[in-house]
C-alpha cells in the first residue's frame, strides 16, 4: 500500500503527497523505467541519470513526478529508493535534491523554484556543487555519484 498520491503542486505544476504519516528511513517509492543510455534517451521528457551514461526514462508511475527541494524531505538510499530523511506529515509535497543524480559537464541547469530559505537558486549537476553541499548530500547520492566521488 503506497502513502502518496498524486496532486497539484502549488510551485511545480504535479507533484507526490504524502496521504498518510511516513517515518525517517521509510521507504517512500522506488524509482523505475527503461534504462536509456545518452544516445536513446529523450531529454525533453522526463528522465534520472543513474550513470555515467545511463538514464531512466519515464516509468508513468509516481516516481516521475517527485519534485526538486535544496532542502528535501526525501533522498536516496544505497539504489534507487527514495526514502524519507525525516518525519514525512501527511499532506506534505515530497521532493528530493536532483543534485544527487545529475552529473553531466555540460548540463546547463535551470532556475530553482523549491522556495526554502536555503534555496540554491539554480539547479546544477553535482560536480558543480560547493564542496560543502557536496558533502551534505553523500549520504543521499545514487550510488554511480558515490563511486565517483567518494570511492564507494
Amino acid at each position: 500500500m503506497t502513502k502518496v498520491v498524486l496532486k497539484t503542486s502549488v510551485s511545480h505544476g504535479k507533484g507526490v503527497f504524502a496521504c498518510e504519516p511516513i517515518t525517517q528511513g521509510e521507504r517512500i517509492l522506488t524509482f523505475t523505467g527503461p534504462v536509456w543510455n545518452s544516445a536513446q534517451a529523450d531529454f525533453s521528457t522526463y528522465h534520472l541519470q543513474i550513470g555515467e551514461d545511463l538514464y531512466l526514462g519515464p516509468s508513468a508511475d509516481l516516481d516521475d513526478y517527485v519534485n526538486h527541494s535544496c532542502q528535501p524531505n526525501g533522498g536516496f538510499d544505497d539504489g534507487l529508493h527514495l526514502v524519507a530523511l525525516r518525519d514525512i506529515l501527511p499532506g506534505e509535497e515530497i521532493t528530493w535534491d536532483y543534485g544527487t543524480a545529475i552529473d553531466e559537464a555540460d548540463f546547463e541547469g535551470f532556475p530553482c523554484q523549491c522556495g526554502v530559505l536555503s534555496c540554491r537558486g539554480q539547479v546544477v549537476s553535482f560536480r558543480h556543487l560547493p564542496g560543502a553541499v557536496q558533502e551534505r548530500l553523500r549520504p543521499w547520492l545514487l550510488p554511480y555519484l558515490k563511486v565517483k566521488y567518494f570511492g564507494g
